[in-house]
């Protein structure tokens, strides 16, 4: 079909909303720069971007939606080794279990019900997290704010070095070896980083941040200073200007730091859409999706503070607020400021979208549900 203005690629026709409305959308000023990428039954339907000095080829950090990706490695390590779900942390790390820890399982560690989400008081400045033994061992000194697996709430960004550690103690690997040879190599992925080599950094849009209206309280002052959502949230510093500097994009940060082309992560989910197994190429048993796509819980979320329906590593569909839209089967990752990554079974789709510019969200909003909507209606139409 005929691309709209300002848009470039390719899309299928019947996905000719998907287009229209990203077209729309960056010619409004919603978007500066942005990519879609939609997958229906395997197969690419939608491989679109737009906005100033975007190209096919072009990468955003994509902050928390990099948690999907890193969930994956996890999953993979775990079942080549045979390592169940329920086996604590500190028989693989023993270092971590100390002061309460020592019941915390990973089952707990990717359904967010660890305990220790907190990082705010715990480094000095965003700028520490490019350190990774200096992250695992703030990991290692922390107490639980909850009993573990007596609540939920989001790890906002100590969910990578729980995640990435784990990769490590079992495989052997850091995950982004892990990544880089066990999945983007099988799957011929285009740009899939966690922690972007320096060859590569100029394949990343810098991100823009969104100006708070005149006026607006602090994340410690809304939340509360003390509360735990602030703890999760507001480490030292600015997290955009660390992110948009050569140290930041080369961090390995499991939670915040993946840097991918929105065809790559669609691929990633179609794989795990299609029962583990893409263009011949199986990651993981459909057993092993099955179970990882499991919801775990339904309370509040003692971070977000509302129901996110937790899987293992996932967040759930079928609710207004969700990222990875209207079915209830669907499940995937949004990403501070707009991006996603989902699967939605129901629909037989993956979808993904990356961008630069940032909206003050942590699930994306309404200018990216209105793609996913899209995109699931497209789909489920017969």
């Amino acid at each position: 079909m005929t691309l709209p203005d300002g848009v470039q690629g390719t899309c299928d026709p019947r996905f000719a909303a998907v287009a229209e409305t990203l077209s729309q959308q960056l010619a409004s000023g919603e978007h500066h720069g942005a990519a879609v990428a939609v997958r229906h039954r395997g197969e690419p339907v939608v491989d679109i971007w737009g906005g100033p000095g975007w190209a096919e080829d072009t990468m955003a950090i994509s902050f928390s939606t990099t948690k999907g990706p890193a969930a994956v490695c996890l999953h993979m390590a775990m079942e080549r080794n045979g390592i169940s779900y329920d086996t604590p942390v500190a028989e693989l790390w023993p270092e971590f279990g100390v002061k309460g820890k020592e019941l915390i399982t990973i089952r707990h560690c990717l359904c967010h019900e660890a305990g220790v989400p907190q990082i705010r008081d715990e480094i000095p400045s965003v700028d520490t997290m490019a350190d990774w033994d200096e992250m695992v061992a703030m990991m290692e000194r922390l107490e639980p704010l909850w009993e573990p697996g007596t609540a939920n709430g989001y790890h906002a960004i100590n969910y990578g070095w729980l995640v990435g550690e784990l990769v490590r103690r079992i495989d052997g690997r850091p995950i982004s070896q892990f990544l880089a040879e066990e999945v983007t190599g099988p799957l011929a992925l285009d740009g899939c980083y966690i922690g972007t080599p320096e060859s590569e950094h100029h394949r990343i849009a810098p991100l823009i941040a969104t100006p708070m209206p005149e006026g607006s309280p602090s994340i410690d002052d809304f939340l509360g200073k003390d509360s735990i959502a602030a703890r999760a949230l507001s480490p030292a510093g600015n997290m955009n200007d660390f992110l948009n500097s050569p140290a930041g994009m080369s961090t390995c940060g499991p939670a915040f730091s993946g840097a991918f082309t929105a065809r790559s992560l669609a691929t990633i989910y179609s794989m795990m859409e299609r029962g583990g197994e893409l263009n011949g190429e199986r990651l993981l048993k459909p057993e092993t999706i099955a179970t990882a796509t499991t919801v775990q819980n339904t309370r509040p979320d003692l971070v977000i503070m509302f129901p996110i329906g937790w899987r293992l590593g996932f967040m759930s569909g079928g609710n207004a607020l969700s990222p990875a839209g209207p079915n209830a089967e669907a499940y995937g990752h949004a990403g501070f400021g707009g991006s996603v990554g989902i699967a939605d079974p129901t629909a037989e789709l993956s979808l993904a979208i990356i961008l630069d510019k940032l909206e003050i969200n942590l699930l994306g909003g309404d200018r990216i549900s209105k793609i996913v909507n899209l995109a699931v209606e497209a789909a489920m139409k017969p």
